[in-house]
């Protein structure tokens, strides 16, 4: 939808009246706090957690409105979301640590891992490597074979096959947000290691960081939240949590699991902070927040390093690092700093469902959240 029509049909939607609850740890002031909700309900956001880090890694989080679409249910702060493409930068730093304990090698062609050759059609003798596609430069592009294989089962081979998997630019040429390329990490992993996803990522860091995380939401006991789409307007949840928990957990099989790693992770936002400033300290993933590519006229304040988007909003002086998540109506956001003089250093925001209003990549809800938690 055009961005000038979106942000004049948004208006139309009923403004909600939201209250934050009790915060679970530290108390955030309550001129701040009334800041961050008035910003929620400009944004229409129906329901969710935003979590908070002070400079001494102390967490708090409050919930806000309703994390169910059908029976309501108020929002909790250990409530669980699939995070979406948070998930890249959760599986880059997995994948950075599985290498410095040297199970995985990310500048390996990734042709030798699966056991067939996966070459861009104008760069047959350029290997792609696993940090390419962290860095979303290998040359692979989201194309009508890839959307199609999100509701009919596709062998990964298929998809690769399809001419229009591939960008213009070959690999390490160019820059190309890519969910299929992301998504084939997961795959790469299986067949390197012989494990399913879910368990490398566990090892990797979920169970080092010490957080309640799955990229399965079948492996999570509580609450799951849905997500559901303001404009146009959801007649039911678009992402139905307890449907989903019901699948059948799939068994371990590369050739179908590249729909997992890219935004399938599934946790709150206390944990999601958790596992940030876990790898903030880990110096195995500091290379995630080396820019190596800009976002150019999509968002000239954004750039991509591994699995992290570098933000320089103009508005701060000092740059964010972590990711957004958007799916099936939900907006979210991780974004943490390196160590600049503010009285909270990195936010958590899950939400069920929210305006998707923006300008560049970054979403309002994002951005305005992120210049009031981090001033001063």
């Amino acid at each position: 939808m055009n961005k000038k029509l979106y942000r004049l049909l948004i208006k139309a939607v009923p403004k909600p009246r939201l209250r934050f609850g009790e915060w679970t740890g530290f108390s955030v002031p309550e001129e701040k706090a009334e800041r961050l909700i008035r910003i929620l309900e400009r944004e229409r956001a129906q329901g969710g957690v935003l979590a908070l880090m002070d400079a001494h890694g102390a967490i708090s989080a409050a919930a806000f409105g309703v994390s169910r679409f059908r029976d309501r249910q108020p929002a909790r702060p250990d409530d669980c979301f699939r995070c979406a493409s948070i998930s890249k930068h959760v599986t880059a730093a997995g994948v950075l640590r599985l290498a410095a304990q040297g199970k995985i090698d990310p500048d390996r062609d990734i042709s030798d891992y699966l056991g067939y050759a996966v070459r861009h059609p104008k760069a047959p003798e350029t290997p792609i490597s696993l940090r390419l596609l962290m860095a979303h430069r290998a040359g692979l592009r989201d194309g009508a074979r890839y959307a199609a294989a999100l509701t009919e089962p596709t062998p990964l081979r298929e998809v690769l096959a399809a001419p229009d998997s591939y960008a213009e630019h070959g690999p390490d040429a160019g820059f190309e947000y890519s969910n299929l390329g992301a998504g084939l990490i997961g795959a790469v992993l299986e067949a390197a290691l012989n494990e399913p996803f879910e368990h490398i990522m566990r090892g990797a860091i979920l169970d080092p960081a010490g957080v309640r995380a799955s990229y399965l939401p079948q492996h999570l006991s509580g609450r799951l939240a849905d997500a559901w789409r303001l404009m146009p307007p959801s007649r039911g949840p678009l992402y139905d949590a307890e449907a989903r928990r019901q699948r059948p957990l799939p068994a371990l099989d590369p050739e179908h699991d590249y729909l997992t790693a890219h935004g399938g992770l599934c946790t709150t936002a206390e944990d999601l902070l958790r596992i940030a400033a876990f790898v903030r300290a880990d110096p195995a993933c500091a290379a995630m927040r080396r820019p190596l590519s800009d976002f150019g006229k999509r968002d000239r304040h954004l750039q991509e390093g591994l699995g992290c988007f570098i933000y320089r909003d103009p508005a701060l002086p000092f740059p964010l690092y972590g990711h957004q998540g958007l799916a099936y109506g939900a907006v979210h956001g991780l974004f943490y700093s390196d160590g600049a003089p503010a009285p909270y250093i990195a936010f958590a925001l899950l939400t069920s469902a929210v305006s998707e209003q923006r300008e560049g990549v970054v979403t309002a809800v994002n951005r305005d959240v992120g210049r009031t938690v981090f001033e001063g």
